[in-house]
């Protein structure tokens, strides 16, 4: 790189719609609420910030690869972990407050209606659908 270039400034025009500029506009007049001085809290300073943690993004994006699993993704199966473990543990109460006659419990046997699954599989799924649209 020549000298010439490393003292110039790297100046980017760039055109965006006023909706766009509304809002980084609110952003700023929040941070001037919060005490910030016009230098660090002005739109040229704000669009930069974004621009670096929109690049960021980017690049992480670009460096994970297509196996590795995203943050959603791993919510995803926390959630539905949570949400399967819920149900299973009140099929499992729900049945200890049915069976009144304890003599009637087959013990140590796999009794579970084959509907059952499917049915906690649409629910489990539909719940998943509320944090995961």
């Amino acid at each position: 790189m020549s000298q010439d270039s490393e003292n110039k400034r790297n100046r980017v025009n760039l055109t965006i719609p006023y909706s766009f500029l509304e809002k980084v506009d609110q952003h700023v007049q929040a941070r001037l609420e919060d005490g910030e001085s016009r230098e660090t809290a002005n739109r040229s300073a704000f669009v930069m910030e974004m621009f670096k943690l929109g690049l960021r993004v980017h690049e992480n994006s670009k460096k994970k690869g297509p196996d590795e699993k995203t943050l959603d993704d791993k919510l995803e199966l926390i959630a539905k972990n949570a949400i399967v473990t819920g149900y299973v543990v009140d099929a499992i109460f729900g049945v200890q407050k049915e069976t009144i006659d304890q003599s009637r419990v087959i013990k140590n046997a796999s009794l579970l209606d084959p509907e059952w699954l499917a049915t906690m599989n649409e629910q489990v799924a539909g719940r998943l659908k509320k944090f995961f649209p």
